[in-house]
């Protein structure tokens, strides 16, 4: 494993901040692609299981926003998903072109073990990290994603 190493005493600028995130980002990817080997789930397609488990049946354009990510990328995300029976597409009685998304029984079992994995790879990650910490970091963490999505632009 390498030792990334840095002054704690350090003052800490933004850019420090962000560069950091950055680079946990990267790690914490890894590490849930990581647990995924071996699932049949690719990396990106954990987070629309665990939308969908979260909140049910959404129509695609719903997802994508949940997701952030645009449209088409949910699309082709879910079809894909859908031809490994992990989800199916729901026909909306009103309106043919809306489309919505629900787990399968196949799906949901699944989605759960990934949740298990999430829970492997966090625990992994926070070792040494007391429950206080955690709790600051979190919130400090959607701080500052309040703070990015509220910049004009």
């Amino acid at each position: 494993m390498k030792s990334l190493s840095w002054d704690p005493e350090a003052p800490a600028s933004g850019a420090d901040i962000l560069i950091a995130l950055r680079f946990a980002d990267r790690a914490a990817r890894k590490a849930v692609s990581d647990e995924l080997v071996g699932t049949g789930v690719h990396t990106g397609q954990e987070l629309v299981l665990a939308k969908l488990l979260h909140l049910g049946s959404l129509p695609v354009a719903q997802l994508a926003k949940v997701l952030d990510v645009e449209v088409p990328t949910a699309t082709r995300t879910t079809q894909r998903m859908e031809a490994a029976g992990l989800v199916r597409r729901l026909k909306n009685d009103q309106d043919a072109r809306q489309v919505s998304i629900e787990l399968t029984d196949q799906g949901a079992e699944v989605a759960r073990t990934v949740q298990r994995l999430h829970t492997q790879a966090g625990d992994r990650a926070l070792q040494g990290i007391t429950p206080e910490q955690r709790r600051l970091l979190r919130n400090l963490l959607w701080t500052i994603t309040a703070n990015i999505d509220e910049l004009p632009g």
